[in-house]
């Protein structure tokens, strides 16, 4: 039998363990989010099923903790994260616990990180399919895709980019050769390794899903005075095949990266709008704003051949 000694130094102990551990450490930021916001420009409608309910899309925080060797983020949603469960989604009898097997299958949510915050310094863009850019004021050079096919959407990611340059040279040169195609590729793969992570390390308990990122791609841990922008989107996991276009119906198919469009109106396999198709806002469900700015206002859609532009949020300025 155990000394009250011996019982009260391992208590010691076990504390010690606990507050070292990620749930017990002091978070390097906190970024909060209003509950109730997960429409988007105000306007967007989830899927119409039943397993899409209110909340799941609603972020209402995303920390930072330092580790050993990275950091780990934890985002908080308003409902428990759904799990993906053994139903059938296609012919050949996959199930959906296949596909996405790190615990989640509804949501992406996309981290943008200016490192240096220099005014035009880094990139503008959003992943393919976003519909959006970050303000030239806080251009990215990191970007974190949690997705719930990480390697498949890597890989999508990778085929989107050839097919641009490809274009890009074809419009430049008239032509496009293999070296062109070899030199595109490693320009490619080289710069996605350096600039854009996709978690595989992930824990998902309750309403929150933890991710962690290796300091070998941040750089160290994660910091306070860097630029965030934080963006939830409904995610595409049962692909469907795009009949219009194999029959030449429509053409110029736009490139989405693993993340589910806007329709007008109420649909059940996308996003739905309030507004005229036409008109539809980007398909991004909730962002993490700066104070004083307002979610519905930054995603309004500027106008026809417009881009919306989103800020960063610097945790220190908040």
């Amino acid at each position: 039998m155990r000394s009250l000694a011996t019982t009260a130094l391992l208590l010691t102990s076990l504390a010690s363990a606990l507050s070292v551990t990620g749930a017990e450490k002091a978070p390097v930021f906190t970024l909060t989010d209003p509950r109730g916001d997960d429409n988007g420009d105000g306007s967007l409608l989830y899927p119409r099923r039943d397993d899409y309910r209110p909340g799941v899309f609603d972020l209402l925080s995303l920390e930072a903790f330092a580790e050993k060797d990275g950091t780990t983020f934890v985002a908080t949603f308003a409902e428990k994260v759904t799990p993906a469960d053994r139903r059938v989604i296609d012919r050949g009898g996959m199930t959906l616990d296949r596909i996405a097997r790190n615990g989640f299958y509804q949501f992406n949510i996309d981290v943008y990180i200016d490192t240096d915050r220099k005014d035009g310094s880094g990139r503008r863009a959003l992943l393919p399919g976003r519909g959006a850019e970050v303000v030239s004021a806080g251009g990215w050079e990191k970007a974190i895709c949690l997705t719930p096919q990480p390697s498949e959407t890597a890989q999508e990611l990778k085929r989107i980019l050839r097919s641009f340059a490809k274009d890009e040279i074809r419009a430049e040169k008239g032509r496009v050769d293999d070296v062109d195609v070899a030199r595109a590729k490693e320009e490619i793969d080289r710069d996605l390794a350096a600039k854009v992570f996709f978690p595989t390390r992930v824990r998902v308990a309750g309403p929150t899903i933890r991710f962690f990122v290796p300091e070998s791609f941040l750089g160290g841990p994660a910091q306070a005075s860097w630029g965030y922008l934080a963006a939830v989107s409904a995610a595409d996991v049962e692909k469907k095949v795009d009949l219009g276009g194999l029959i030449g119906v429509t053409k110029d198919k736009p490139e989405r990266l693993s993340i589910l469009p806007v329709g007008g109106g109420s649909w059940e396999d996308r996003l739905g709008t309030k507004r005229d198709e036409v008109d539809a806002p980007p398909p991004l469900v909730d962002i993490i704003v700066p104070a004083g700015m307002k979610q519905e206002s930054l995603l309004a859609t500027p106008g026809r051949g417009e881009t919306v532009k989103l800020p960063v949020v610097v945790p220190t300025d908040r």
